[in-house]
């Protein structure tokens, strides 16, 4: 973060979004720019691998669908990432929240396994 230049984000904090039919199509690569300062890998000794989940309950104004997101670190390090929104119409929070642990669960073992298989137990 040494060499990163601060600058605002384009969205104010707890925004929701919605689609809006007619309205100006919104600059992907202007937004991407803004939240992309890189990628920074270093060395912390161990290679636990970790995963942090979290889910926003009927984040989409438009259909009531929760947005749910993980990360997954490998020896300290962020190595995957997700963020979509659910399948289904969820009926609370807590069911929510456990639709996305069981993704985080499963990218953790797939991590587990390519670890596996490239000799790292």
């Amino acid at each position: 973060m040494r060499g990163s230049k601060a600058c605002e984000i384009p969205l104010k904090p707890g925004l929701k979004l919605s689609e809006d039919q007619g309205s100006e199509p919104v600059d992907r690569g202007r937004y991407q720019r803004l939240m992309g300062k890189g990628l920074y890998f270093s060395k912390h000794g161990h290679l636990s691998v970790e995963a942090y989940t979290d889910a926003d309950w009927v984040g989409s104004v438009t259909d009531r669908r929760s947005i749910s997101g993980y990360c997954t670190f490998v020896g300290g390090n962020l190595v995957t990432w997700r963020s979509k929104k659910q399948n289904v119409v969820v009926r609370s929070s807590a069911e929510a929240e456990f639709r996305v642990m069981t993704q985080g669960v499963c990218e953790l073992l797939w991590i587990r396994l390519f670890l596996w298989d490239l000799g790292i137990h």
